[in-house]
């Protein structure tokens, strides 16, 4: 992963991945400097808001190959 700063871009290398006091965090480094990122409760409407479209787009896609292989199989 990499991230983007006013520095400049720097790896992002994850260590570990935990649930801790109604949180989801990620621990690694980012460059030289240890680095954390946290998902709060309060945050998981805007991460859901992010997915949505991409795994709305993945299930249709699935339901159109499973339409296909039916239609195929019958005949």
């Amino acid at each position: 992963m990499r991230v983007s700063s006013p520095i400049g871009e720097l790896p992002f290398e994850p260590v570990s991945l935990h649930y801790r006091n109604k949180t989801l965090v990620m621990e690694g480094s980012m460059g030289a400097w240890p680095a954390r990122v946290v998902i709060e409760p309060a945050d998981i409407p805007s991460v859901l808001r992010l997915v949505a479209k991409p795994a709305a787009i993945a299930a249709g896609v699935a339901a159109a190959a499973s339409v296909l292989v039916l239609i195929r199989r019958n005949h």
